[in-house]
Order: structure tokens, then sequence, then C-alpha cells
């Protein structure tokens, strides 16, 4: 093991410097300048980075068949005085304490953890930024060998240049843990920001640049180190300290026979964890009652036995073994004098009496157990001293009496409160420590006072700084997806963390349509990577009708409305405005929770108006509350126009938002002539399966859109610009790479606005054409052609019909934008077809006209057939298929 101490870290660079780190080293150590420039450095890793490469380590640590688990084996128990078996549990508890999902739980009192790379929305409006404090010194106790890696984590976590100094008692897990680190991490984005080495208690010079230099000290130990290092801080310091605690359990009167079996097996694992040397380990459990102690004294020692049998406790060193041996001896003699009762066993010590003060404990699994009248009564006892040293109280008891105990002991200075058997496992990956929640005390958050928050954001930010958060979150994405069967097996070519945006396009398949009817609920459960609670079902169908269904997380469908309400505040939907949502709701549609959930961020008042109504009815309400802006289904809106207009509605509208299908500019004429409103313009572009997508700017014409860049990647494909997108923050249910069917182009020139996200336009469906004889109908033809008639809409449709000798009849069927002679008038239809003819690029072959028979056909608003899901139509009906 002394080879062991000639091992120091120094950022990236193995060294044998002998047991403790020379005064020469300690100098480039712990140098300002040189620890400001690694700060600099290392806050540029995105924090999906950091949590991959830490997940990567864990899976390192933890293999089965691994060298590093076979080293730890080894060496652990004799470095730790715990049994093989105590290791093991030990390594078990790293494995889950090294995912992702646990290190975002910890991050979670920040509101959202990627405050550490950028600003980002929060609720209400507001934006959050978090900036690592610079350097943290970590002064590793030794009492659990978990702990100074713990202690790592919070600094590596929160970008932070991390200096450890390791504990005597442990030589050798804080560095295999970074031997791991390294390997996980071949391209040097995490493990150059960390050192670990040692310096003795006396090494004063050392510890004065610690106070000195580093900004902050995160100390978990005795009383002892606590005070030194609070002694003659520099300004620029702060000690963030964890001294010394005791923890204890309380059984209440009310359990039944299962109960108490339950409360036994429990307060079992927290006397026998970690042989009592942490912080949370019980050592004292008081109960409710002489009688209940005399039931449950048998139950807690079978218990212990059981428990012993599969996790045995460590070898013990002469003094602990002398210091248990005193307390059995007193216990014998206090029940040789009727003062008590004595459990002894090879593995266990139960010392049973009565009082309500805490007696210490030798560790070791020695548990002292007393009987007092109620649990309140503990607040006379010896408790009511120790304010500052309590750390946890596991209760096991019945409901109705858990909040007053609680709030009780809560009056000592607990501030943890857990269940019977899990006071020394931490299940609570977001809860406080001591009160207080470590990740705060390491970041110094950012304070936008006046501005606007929507000045802040990716959108503003250079594109490499874009392209690199990006594609972290890709590889974050990959690694969760892998969880579900579908995304294993689809995924299994595929090896991360991918390099580049370039290499997520090549190596990542594209998902289909298909692929959501044959592995999504209801008929199978493979895309999805954990349990469905706390989630949502959407249905989508668009054009077809036939629905596929996705399924939402509770908190990502409440991210994205985070997404939303900035799409909707970039068109100038802010507080004091009132908006009517007239989107349809139910049948598991999104839209209408979508766009409420968005405009709730937006701080206007909201009319939950749904388009469930008739018209008429929905007018009656917009003449009453008279709302700034309406938000709705192009369809929808031009019905309702149509109703205005033939009522003589003269409420003005300011605004009015589409989302669905697109308006003509003749439609977007008509709306605003009805209406009196100054602007009709789409706020979002998304899809059920994704979410939020595009976005539009004062500066965007009716095609354009910014790129939802932080909460999706998108891809536009071959000559035909097919749009392939990724969700990146959809992971209950992902979608990687998904065709969603549409077409588009990038736009090079930048945005007046001055955001610097990608643009986009529309061009419409994949595949939106008609073959016809020698060539392609295209749909935006047909469209562009109707777009010249001020009596037409823009909802039209296509049949195509096989005839006699080989030709083709093409009828255009298009509505009138609202009720009058010109539908069904000849004279209008002939010049709708002489457009289409000089619009549509395939009938510029003059052997298509010879071979079809063209019409027009002008029929009344709304009588199209939609798609009774999404009110779209179907614009092309091939009757020759």
């Amino acid at each position: 093991m002394s080879e062991a101490w000639k091992r120091h870290y120094l950022f990236g660079r193995w060294a044998d410097l002998g047991e403790r780190l020379p005064e020469e080293e300690a100098a480039k150590l712990f140098d300002r300048r040189a620890l400001e420039e690694r700060s600099r450095l290392c806050r540029r890793t995105p924090l999906d980075t950091i949590l991959g490469i830490l997940e990567r380590t864990g899976r390192l640590l933890t293999c089965p068949e691994g060298r590093y688990r076979r080293i730890l084996l080894e060496t652990m128990p004799g470095v730790t005085g715990y049994s093989l078996q105590g290791v093991e549990l030990g390594l078990s508890i790293l494995e889950r304490l090294l995912t992702r999902r646990t290190l975002e739980g910890r991050l979670a009192c920040l509101g959202t953890p990627r405050v550490l790379d950028g600003f980002l929305p929060l609720r209400h409006g507001r934006v959050a930024r978090a900036l690592p404090l610079g350097t943290v010194c970590h002064i590793a106790a030794g009492n659990i060998f978990l702990g100074s890696v713990d202690s790592l984590l919070f600094g590596m976590i929160t970008k932070n240049v991390n200096i450890l100094k390791v504990s005597r008692q442990d030589p050798v897990f804080p560095f295999l843990f970074l031997e791991a680190l390294e390997e996980a991490d071949p391209k040097g984005e995490l493990a150059p920001f960390q050192a670990a080495t040692y310096w003795p208690h006396d090494a004063g010079e050392v510890d004065d640049r610690v106070r000195e230099v580093c900004d902050a000290v995160l100390l978990f130990g005795g009383e002892e180190a606590v005070r030194a290092y609070k002694q003659r801080l520099s300004p620029r310091t702060q000690v963030l300290a964890f001294g010394p605690k005791i923890s204890f359990g309380v059984l209440l009167r009310g359990l039944d026979d299962a109960g108490l079996k339950a409360a036994a097996a429990g307060f079992a694992k927290d006397a026998s964890l970690w042989e009592q040397r942490a912080c949370t380990s019980c050592q004292n459990l008081f109960v409710e009652g002489e009688d209940l102690m005399d039931r449950f004294l048998p139950l807690l020692e079978d218990a212990m036995r059981n428990l012993a049998a599969g996790l045995p406790r460590g070898a013990l060193g002469i003094h602990e073994a002398v210091e248990v041996r005193v307390e059995r001896e007193l216990g014998a003699w206090r029940e040789h004098c009727g003062q008590g009762c004595l459990v002894e066993d090879p593995h266990f010590t139960l010392l049973a009496g009565r009082g309500t003060d805490v007696i210490p404990s030798p560790l070791n699994r020695t548990l002292f157990v007393q009987a007092v009248g109620r649990a309140e009564d503990l607040l006379s006892g010896s408790l009511s001293l120790l304010d500052g040293y309590l750390s946890t109280a596991g209760i096991a008891g019945p409901d109705n009496r858990v909040q007053e105990v609680v709030e009780a002991l809560a009056g000592l200075g607990v501030l943890r409160f857990c269940r019977a058997g899990t006071m020394g496992l931490g299940g609570d990956v977001e809860g406080a420590h001591d009160g207080r929640q470590i990740p705060l005390d390491l970041v110094r958050l950012l304070n936008r006072e006046d501005l606007s928050p929507d000045l802040f954001g990716l959108e503003w930010r250079p594109r490499e700084e874009r392209e690199g958060r990006v594609l972290a979150r890709l590889n974050a994405l990959l690694d969760e997806a892998r969880r579900s069967p579908f995304y294993r097996e689809r995924l299994a070519g595929v090896s991360g963390p991918l390099d580049s945006l370039e290499e997520f396009s090549a190596r990542v398949p594209l998902l289909e349509k298909a692929d959501l009817v044959a592995h999504c609920p209801p008929a199978s459960r493979d895309m999805l990577t954990r349990s469905e609670e706390r989630s949502y079902v959407f249905a989508s169908g668009g054009t077809t009708g036939k629905p596929r269904y996705a399924l939402w997380g509770a908190e990502e469908f409440d991210r994205a409305g985070l997404v939303t309400g900035r799409a909707f505040r970039a068109l100038g939907i802010r507080s004091g405005m009132r908006v009517a949502n007239l989107l349809r709701a139910g049948a598991l549609w999104t839209g209408f929770l979508a766009f409420n959930r968005g405009l709730e961020e937006t701080g206007c008042q909201v009319l939950s108006l749904t388009f469930n109504q008739d018209n008429r009815d929905t007018l009656d309400f917009l003449a009453e509350f008279r709302p700034h802006g309406i938000m709705a289904m192009s369809s929808a809106l031009l019905s309702l126009a149509e109703t205005a207009e033939r009522r003589g509605f003269d409420t003005p509208v300011e605004r009015i938002f589409f989302t669905g299908e697109p308006l003509s500019e003749v439609t977007r004429r008509y709306l605003q002539k009805v209406f009196r409103c100054s602007l009709v313009a789409s706020p979002l572009y998304g899809a059920v399966e994704i979410g939020p997508q595009g976005y539009q700017c004062p500066h965007c014409d009716a095609t354009t859109f910014h790129l939802c860049d932080e909460w999706c990647h998108q891809e536009i494909l071959g000559e035909e610009g097919e749009v392939v997108v990724t969700a990146l923050e959809r992971t209950l249910h992902p979608f990687i790479r998904y065709r969603l069917g549409d077409a588009a182009e990038w736009l090079e020139e930048p945005c007046p606005c001055g955001r610097t996200s990608p643009r986009f336009r529309l061009r419409g469906r994949l595949g939106d054409y008609v073959r016809v004889h020698f060539g392609k109908l295209h749909l935006s033809e047909v469209a562009s052609a109707f777009g010249r008639f001020e009596e037409l809409s823009g909802a039209f449709q296509v049949q195509v019909d096989p005839k006699e000798g080989g030709r083709t009849g093409v009828t255009f069927a298009v509505e009138a934008l609202r009720e009058g002679p010109w539908v069904g008038d000849p004279a209008l239809e002939a010049r709708a077809l002489e457009a289409v003819l000089e619009e549509a690029a395939v009938y510029r072959d003059p052997r298509n006209r010879a071979l079809e028979d063209l019409a027009v056909r002008v029929t009344a608003p709304g009588t199209l057939e939609r798609v009774q899901r999404t009110g779209k139509i179907r614009r092309i009906r091939d009757g020759r298929i």
C-alpha cells in the first residue's frame, strides 16, 4: 500500500513524488494565474460531455469482468475494514451515483442543469445562468470510501477545477477513479482539470496556499479540520464545511405485525451499512413504549442476523474490538441490574434500555435501542443539546403520525428525514445535504435585472458554440435512447461518443413513421426508455388521418412550453395582452394544450376557448372579451371569418396566428379585412412527435423560420430538401433522425433581428406532387396559381382519374374564400385553369395537355372533405391507385 502514496495526479499528469506533496510542486499546483486559465478552459466543456464521461467512468469501474472492479475487490476490504460484500455494495451504489440521471438530479436545484452552459429559459419568462466558482479544494474524510469521489463529483458537475486532498485512510480508490476517468476521457475534456494529492495537517504552507488561492474549500470531516480551515481565510475563499453528525431512528406506535417486521428490516440495514461510520448511519433507535419494545426487539435481532448472512461485518481492529467489548460488558451489567437487555452476536450488538438521551456508539453494528413514552419526549432529552450535530432521523410508523413527528424533530435541528432502511442510501438525489444544496454553493448565479430575457439564449451565440452544445446533447440523447429495446438494436453499430454533427448524420439510421406504428404504444413499448409514469399520450395523423402515438414525459412537455412561449414572445405576444386559444381540444390532440402552456410563458391573459363550440358562440366570446390576438387552425380561421363577415362582426382583433396548413396571400388579406388585424403570422412550426421546431421573428415571411436549436437538431437532406429532425429533450420516447415528411431549404443570409440561430424556408410537404404522364404536377404551383384570385382561398384538392384510351382526368377543386356568385362561376373557373396552366411546368409540355382532360371547380367554403382528426385537406386523391 505504501507504493500508492507515491502517486499524485496533477491536472492530467501522474507523478511519483513521495508520500507528501513537495513544496515546489505545491507552488505550481496552487498558482493562481494557472488555475484561472484552467478554469476558463474547463467551463467550455459542455455539461452533457462531462456527464457522459462520468457515466462511462462508472461503467469502467463497476464492469463485472473489468480490471478496476477486480482491484477494488482485492484491496478495499483491507483499506476500509468492510467485508467483501460491503465493498460490492459500495460499488453498486457507485454505479448508480455515476449515472447521468443521478448527476442531473443533483443539479436540479439550479432550475435546469444546462444553465452551466449558457442562459436557458425558466418558467414565467425568466432565464438563468450559472458560472462555476473557479477552483475548489476538497478535503476528503476517510469514514466512507465513496466520500472522496462523491465530493469531487460535486465540483466536476458544476464545471469547477478540482483539487482533492485524499485521506490517509484511503490512498487507493481516489486514484483508481482518476485512472478510469482518464480512460473514459480520451480527448481530455474533463480529466486535465482534476488533481488528487496529499499533504499532512502540519504542512501549514500548503494549507495557506489553499486558503489564499482556492475559491472554495469543500470539507467533510471532524471539528478540528473545520476549525483549522476557517482560520486566516482570504476574502475570496469560502469554506463549505460539513462536520461530524449523528443520526437516529424512531419507531412509532400503530404498525401492524407486517409493518413492524418491515421496520425491523429497515433499521437493521440502517445500523449495518458502512459499519455505522457514515453521518447518516443509525446509532440510536427510540421506540414508543416498553410493550412495543418487547414485541420489536426479537424482530430486530432476527433482521440483523439475516442481513449479516448476506452482508457480514468487516474485520475489527484491536481498538475497535475493545470499544465494542466495553459496551457489551456495560450492557451485561445493566441487564443484570434489570435496567436493560443485551443481544450479542458475532456480527452485531443490540443494547436495549429506557431513556431519551443519545448514547455514543462504538460503531461496527452497535445499536442502542431505547424505549420512550412518545417520540415528542425526545425534545427534552440530550438531542436538544445537539443542534448543529444532527443529520438524519429514520421514521417508521403510521401515516397519520409522520408529519407531526417530523415537525417536532425538525425543531431540534434535524434536517433530513426518511423511512427506515434508507438512512444510509441517500435515495433522493435532488435532496439537500445537511440543509444545503451543495451545487448552489459551488456556482455564481447571474442576475440580468431589467434586461429582457429574450435577449439571452443559444439563438444569440456563435455558431461554433451552438454546434458544440448540440453535439454534446445528441451524444447524451443516444446514450439515453439505448435504454430502450428498439434503439438498443437500432444503434448497435453506433459506438459513442460521436465526434461531429456530420458523423451523427452519417452513422445514425433514419426513423420512419412506420417505426412508430410498429414499436410505440399501444402496439409496443419498445421505443420507451423508462416507465410511463407522469406522461402524456398524444396522437398525430396529419393529412393521412391515420393516428400515430407519441409519449411525452410531463417534464418534457413543460420544457417545450418554455420554448413555445419564447417563440410567441418573438412575435410580440406579451404581458398586458389577451389571447384566445381556438385550437381543438381533446381526442389526444396536442395543439390546444401546447399553445395554452406556451401562452402562460408570455405573461398574457389566456382565453381557453377551444374550437369545440360553433362559430357564433366563438364570435360572441370574442366580442365580449375583445382579445388582442387569436390562435387557430387555418381552416378554422377561414370558417370563423366567413361567419364573422355574414354576421357583420365589428370587433377588431389585432393579431391572427394560424397553424396547420399555410395561408395564401389572398386568404391573409381576407382575414385582415374581416378582423381588421395588423398581423397574420404562424407562431410556430412543429410536430406532435417533436414539439417546437421553428419560430418567426417580425422579419420572417410566411414560410421562413428560425430553428429552435435549444430544442431540436434539424437536417435538410438531398435535392428535395427532406426535413429530418431530432428532438434533443425528448428522452422518454426519443425521436432521433425522424423523417417528418416536410421539405425545406436553409437560408444563409443573416436575419436583421440579429439572432444567429439557423433559418430555413419551408417548401411544403415532401412528395407534394402527382405524376401525370410526362412529368410532375407540384401542389406549390397550383397554390401559386389560385393565389392570384381574390375570390379563392388556399383550400384545394387535386383529383386524378383514369379515362378510356389512356387519357387522364385532372380536376382542381378549390374553395371560394366566402359565399358569393363566384361559386361555380364558369368564367372564374376558366381563368383559374388558365393560371394553373401558366404556373405548372408540366403543362408546358404539349403532350401532357393533349392526354389530359383538365378542369377547375370552385366550391363553397368548407365543402372539401377534411381529415376528421386534424381538419386538414387531403390534397391529392389519385383514382389510378
